[in-house]
């Protein structure tokens, strides 16, 4: 992903490279899935697939088809030299609604704790979408 990672950041402008991230790659099908962080990019780089696709090529990576992917950037706290995780609106209704499933108060506090303690050092993205 390195290699894929210096290609693609090499032939986009600079606004781009923001809002964009490889995520991957499938050597046999030569599908490249390229995540946007941005609502109004996603769209607009959507129609623009088969100029990156020649773009790449051209550059050296063997590309059939390029795929373009809203997913929202969570944005990243530094604290104690570590990455921590800005906990969203979705992230704590989500929350919520885990612990009060549970009938038990003391295991429900726990797992509350826990799950906050959780998504600031985890992506809730990554959580969900699999």
């Amino acid at each position: 992903m390195s290699h894929i990672y210096k290609i693609w950041y090499s032939i986009i402008m600079d606004n781009l490279k923001a809002v964009t991230t490889p995520y991957s790659f499938d050597p046999y099908t030569k599908i490249l899935v390229i995540k946007v962080h941005d609502n109004i990019w996603y769209t607009d780089l959507s129609y623009m697939t088969e100029d990156f696709k020649i773009k790449l090529n051209e550059n050296g990576l063997d590309v059939s088809e390029v795929i373009f992917k809203f997913s929202p950037k969570y944005e990243k706290i530094k604290n104690n030299n570590q990455s921590v995780y800005e906990i969203s609106d979705k992230c704590k209704n989500y929350i919520e609604n885990s612990v009060k499933k549970l009938n038990n108060k003391f295991i429900a506090e726990n797992f509350k704790k826990y799950l906050i303690n959780y998504f600031q050092h985890n992506s809730f993205e990554k959580w969900i979408v699999k």
